[in-house]
């Protein structure tokens, strides 16, 4: 399942909400943000690029 939403973030670009940080790493070098929960508060994470 990780591999077909980086997949689809690399095509198509956008968002993916997750606390995975492996998947929150594979979506970021994709091109795509992530939406995330630290100390209580939504994040987002902008891509890499």
């Amino acid at each position: 399942m990780d591999e077909a939403l980086a997949l689809h973030v690399k095509k198509s670009g956008g968002f993916v909400a997750t606390i995975d940080m492996d998947l929150k790493k594979k979506i970021k070098e994709n091109g795509g943000s992530v939406i995330s929960l630290s100390s209580d508060r939504i994040v987002l994470e902008p891509s890499k690029t």
